[in-house]
C-alpha cells in the first residue's frame, strides 16, 4: 500500500512543519517582548506583581519555548496578554505544577 507510506510521510513531514512554526512563533514573540520594554527594571516589577515573562517562564519550569506555548494556547497554564506581551502569574505556574505532581501508585 503506498498510499499508507505517502500519508505517513505527509503526516510527519505536517508535524515537522508545524514544530517549526511554533519555534518561529516563539522568538517572534520574544522579540516582540523585547522591543516592548521588557528591560530588567521593567521585569523586576513584574515578578513583583508575581508576573512571569515567557523567557522567565521557560528559565523557571526548566523547559523550551515550543512546550510552553503549548501549554499556553491550550490553557493549560493560564496567561494575560499586556499589550504585546505575555505574561504568567506565578500562582497560576504554581497551581499547574500542583496539579501534574507526580503521585506514585500504591502499586
Amino acid at each position: 500500500m503506498e498510499s499508507n507510506g505517502s500519508l505517513r510521510r505527509l503526516k510527519q513531514a505536517l508535524w515537522a512543519h508545524r514544530e517549526a512554526l511554533e519555534e518561529l512563533e516563539g522568538a517572534l514573540l520574544e522579540l516582540e517582548e523585547s522591543i516592548d520594554g521588557s528591560a530588567p527594571e521593567r521585569a523586576e516589577e513584574g515578578r513583583s506583581l508575581g508576573l512571569l515573562s515567557i523567557p522567565e517562564l521557560c528559565q523557571e519550569l526548566g523547559m523550551g519555548k515550543s512546550w510552553v506555548y503549548r501549554r499556553l494556547r491550550s490553557g493549560e497554564i493560564p496567561s494575560v496578554k499586556l499589550g504585546r506581551s505575555i505574561k504568567v502569574k506565578l500562582a497560576d505556574v504554581e497551581e499547574y505544577l500542583e496539579k501534574h505532581r507526580y503521585q506514585p501508585s500504591d502499586a
